[in-house]
Order: structure tokens, then C-alpha cells, then sequence
């Protein structure tokens, strides 16, 4: 091993180490009174950089509060806020808060392992956006899925994600919500569009460039560009998305798809992984998929696709249209914030009905 990579080897094992002992030392206090009208409260990871579950958290805390529900994003340490997206949500920090025993709190599957740390009277949620993430922190963590009379649901995103879970876990409370796609960024957009094929390559990186270099070395993408949409906002994605023929998806285990999805909503063509979740909304009218890992059939479909828009220019075009019908009128905001206040105002109505005993 190299010196620089032994040195990034032991500043990851320092990190993972003070991570550890910041998460054991994590502490909620408690207000034994209860209140008119309890709080749900959203504890999320202090992710400094982009993270779609993370958006899909502060998402959901405006959807409660414009809702008429009391809601906040929780995050661990004082004062921390996600600034690498515009966002005016109600944000506080385990610090600052009191938790009182009509309270909920909101529990991301990569947090599972904080359970133990909540007071005993708390009810929660647990947010699974991503059920192969289920056992990451550790394995015996599951048992907060089962027999435990503070837990009020399991939420999740995906149909996917509810068979793995309800496989998993049999006697388990999950409810689905959808997640909706702002139609105002993601959208078909202009009829006309250049010839060219983007990708994200934060995830399956070998598996692009594998594919890409075929392709190019058979000159099958000539007169094409090809772009790595890396390190610009969303808003910029959502512009290059509207004005780009065909999306190549690269991923491998999914909770819903969302770079897959937010391009069909711009009228792209998709051709890739649908990371299994994603199964509910590659079809074949309007995509084509890919299994993981099998490069040369990507290849194959990118120059199915290619060759088909040079016998018809709106090859590309039509079925992209197709696709964005189908993304915003099933994934649409309307039916989130429907989905997301009938949930919490069903968990709370169950609380007032059966409260927790303090232990």
C-alpha cells in the first residue's frame, strides 16, 4: 500500500472512529409534560454534500407544516443545515429540543442504531428510503422493526422497498408513500434538442466508463455529446436533463430511482439499471432496461437507440414524451402531500388512541 493511500486508510478509520463516539454520546432530552400539539421531528444525517434522501426529508417537513402539522428537521449537531439546496425548512438540532412523550420521532433506516437512545416514552417512525441499506449499522438492529410497542410504521418509497421489507420483517407496519417530482424543474421542455446523451457518474463510475469507450471506440457516437453531469446543482441537472435525448441510468441497489426518474420527467429516453425499485416505472414503451453489470448489453441498447434515431428523428422524442406523461402524473407533488399528511395525521389519531406508557 502506498503512503498515500495508508494515509487516507487511517484518516478514514479516525473519522469512522469519532463518528462512533459522537453517535454512542448522542443524548435526547425529555419534557415530561405533553402538549396539545405534538411535534414530529425528522432526525437527519448532517450530510454536507448532495443527497436525494436528504432532500426528500426537508421535502416532507414542509409538506407536514404547510399541512397545519408541527414538524422540523432534527439534525445531530448544533446549528448544521443543508445549504447545497435552496431550502427555508424548519430545521433544530438534538440539542436544542426537549422531546416530549406525544412526540414523534422520524427515523432514517442509516439511524436505526439511535433507537436506544430516545426515551422510552417516544413513539417513531422509521423512514426506510432504501431497504438494502436496512442492516448496514449492524444486524441485530432489525429487532427495532419487530416487537416493539413504540414503533408506529415503517414508511418507505417503493414497492420494492415494501416487498423486501414485509419479507424481512413479517408482522411489521409499512406504508408506502410516493414521491413526487416537481414538474416547475422537471419537465419535457423544448421540442428540439441537441444529439446528446448524459449520465451520473457518481454511481456504476466503471461501469460507464466501460461502456462509453466501446461505444466510442466503434464510432458509434459520432456526431454525439456525451456529458458527466458531476458537481452542479440540481437546478443545472434539471436544465441539462430537458435538453438531452437519452439518459444513461448506472446504479446498482436502489430505494426508488430518482436520477432515472427526474430524466424520464424531462422527456428523455432512459436506457440503464433500474436498481430494482425502479422496476415500477422502466417500461418498455418508453426505456429500455439493462441488468447490472452487463455492459455489453447496455452497449447494445444505446446503439439500438441511436440507430433508431437516425431512421426517425423524433424516435428519441416520442418516447421521452411518453415517459414524462407517465412520471408526473404518477409521482406527482399533489399526491405526496396527500400521501404524507394522511400518514402522520393517521399515526398521530393512533396515539391519542393507545399512548405510550412511560418506562
Amino acid at each position: 500500500m502506498s503512503a498515500a493511500n495508508l494515509a487516507r486508510s487511517l484518516y478514514r478509520k479516525v473519522a469512522d472512529a469519532a463518528e462512533r463516539h459522537h453517535r454512542q454520546q448522542l443524548t435526547f432530552a425529555v419534557d415530561p409534560q405533553r402538549a396539545a400539539n405534538p411535534t414530529i421531528f425528522f432526525l437527519t444525517p448532517d450530510h454536507p454534500s448532495p443527497s436525494g434522501g436528504i432532500r426528500v426529508i426537508y421535502r416532507q417537513v414542509d409538506i407536514l407544516n404547510a399541512a397545519g402539522f408541527d414538524a422540523y428537521v432534527l439534525h445531530h449537531r448544533p446549528g448544521f443545515r443543508c445549504t447545497w439546496f435552496k431550502n427555508e425548512t424548519r430545521v433544530t438540532d438534538v440539542a436544542a429540543i426537549e422531546l416530549r412523550s406525544d412526540d414523534i420521532v422520524v427515523v432514517p433506516e442509516v439511524d436505526v442504531d439511535l433507537i436506544p437512545n430516545l426515551p422510552e416514552a417516544v413513539r417513531y417512525v422509521i423512514f426506510n428510503q432504501n431497504s438494502h441499506l436496512t442492516w448496514n449499522r449492524a444486524s441485530d438492529l432489525a429487532r427495532f422493526y419487530l416487537a416493539d410497542p413504540r414503533l408506529a410504521a415503517v414508511v418507505t418509497v417503493s414497492i420494492h422497498n415494501t416487498d423486501m421489507l414485509q419479507r424481512a420483517f413479517p408482522a411489521c407496519p409499512v406504508r408506502r408513500i410516493h414521491l413526487g417530482i416537481d414538474p416547475s424543474m422537471f419537465h419535457a421542455g423544448q421540442a428540439q434538442r441537441p444529439r446528446r446523451i448524459a449520465y451520473m457518474p457518481r454511481r456504476g463510475r466503471t461501469d460507464a466508463r466501460q461502456v462509453i469507450e466501446i461505444l466510442r471506440g466503434n464510432g458509434v457516437l459520432d456526431g454525439w455529446e456525451v456529458v458527466a453531469l458531476d458537481g452542479i446543482s440540481h437546478d443545472e441537472v434539471a436544465a441539462q436533463l430537458r435538453t438531452t435525448r437519452i439518459f444513461l441510468a448506472f446504479t446498482h441497489q436502489e430505494g426508488f430511482g430518482l436520477p432515472a426518474a427526474e430524466a424520464m420527467a424531462c422527456g428523455c429516453y432512459v436506457i440503464g439499471n433500474d436498481g430494482f425499485s425502479g422496476r415500477e416505472f422502466f417500461h418498455s414503451n418508453f426505456c429500455a432496461r439493462v441488468e447490472v453489470g452487463d455492459v455489453l448489453g447496455f452497449v447494445d441498447a444505446v446503439e439500438e437507440a441511436i440507430s433508431s434515431e437516425k431512421n426517425d428523428p423524433d424516435w428519441c422524442l416520442d418516447r421521452g414524451r411518453r415517459a414524462s406523461e407517465f412520471i408526473l402524473d404518477t409521482y406527482s407533488p399533489a399526491r405526496e402531500r396527500a400521501e404524507v399528511a394522511a400518514l402522520y395525521d393517521d399515526i398521530l389519531q393512533a396515539q391519542c388512541c393507545e399512548p405510550v406508557a412511560a418506562g
